[in-house]
């Protein structure tokens, strides 16, 4: 196995100058000559911090979409519309759908959170994309796998926020698309996380069941414990300590609170994920 190689190319701080940062989150992976960018951050930024890097994302092998939500996926037309020959494009079915979430305040239309584009999915298509729908375990490159749909079983877990499948806000998304990539590496299994809306425990209880005698070395992502309890954030990182996680690179929606319990619990075993920082895993 080669190196993995993960550069931050959207997320909500910055890590050298020159570069910009924004709500969202956007990684290109690298292992064996092989390149796929997971999510596309909330506009074309990453494009930018791309260039400003040296990095060139014409001929990705594939874009993988972590969940639906617009910080994740707004980049995807930014993309297409830059280059002619757009890679092929790996989602759960439910990725090209819209989410809402409540306005704070009165009498104000609830925001549009999910796929940004109103043609959404009938369009990629019609434009000759290479769509990959999966509701399971699936390969997307070599050493590369999307998760499939996590169970939700831990009892203090949620999707970490108020969100809903119509505008007016009355039936309830538990985002049943969100999966993890699942990276195999010379140390384990390294797991890319987009928000984790299914909760970091419930994630990694289902590598596990799925990747079966193959322990998980690493998580580099959104970890959305923003606006998780003392409690929550006890209890997942009691969960992480008792796995033996050897290395935690955390960002976007983990929030502050999760990050500070995460660096004195784990020390030099974790580091925050910030725009131009590159990981590189022992492949």
């Amino acid at each position: 196995m080669t190196d993995i190689q993960i550069t931050v190319l959207v997320d909500d701080t910055v890590h050298a100058p020159g570069l910009l940062a924004e709500h969202g989150l956007s990684l290109l992976v690298e292992s064996a000559g092989r390149r796929l960018l997971f999510d596309t951050g909330a506009t074309a930024l990453f494009l930018g911090n791309a260039k400003h890097l040296g990095l060139h994302l014409s001929g990705l092998d594939a874009v993988v979409l972590s969940h639906n939500h617009y910080d994740h996926t707004g980049g995807v037309e930014h993309l297409i519309e830059r280059y002619a020959q757009a890679p092929p494009i790996f989602a759960h079915p439910e990725v090209f759908r819209q989410s809402y979430a409540r306005t704070r305040e009165p009498n104000a239309a609830h925001r549009a959170i999910g796929f940004p584009y109103a043609r959404g999915h009938e369009d990629l298509g019609r434009r000759g994309l290479v769509l990959s729908h999966n509701r399971d375990k699936q390969k997307v490159l070599p050493g590369m796998y999307l998760s499939g749909e996590i169970p939700r079983v831990s009892p203090f877990e949620d999707t970490g926020g108020k969100f809903y499948r119509d505008p007016e806000c009355r039936d309830p998304d538990s985002v049943p698309e969100d999966q993890c990539l699942v990276v195999q590496t010379a140390k384990g299994l390294l797991v890319i996380l987009g928000c984790c809306h299914s909760g970091v425990v419930n994630t990694l209880q289902a590598v596990r069941r799925r990747f079966p005698r193959r322990p998980v070395y690493g998580l580099a992502g959104g970890l959305h414990l923003l606006h998780a309890t003392r409690q929550r954030i006890r209890a997942t990182v009691s969960f992480l300590q008792d796995q033996d996680i050897q290395l935690i690179a955390a960002g976007h929606c983990t929030g502050f609170a999760a990050l500070c319990a995460l660096r004195s619990s784990f020390g030099k075993r974790f580091q925050v994920l910030s725009v131009g920082q590159r990981l590189r895993v022992p492949g």
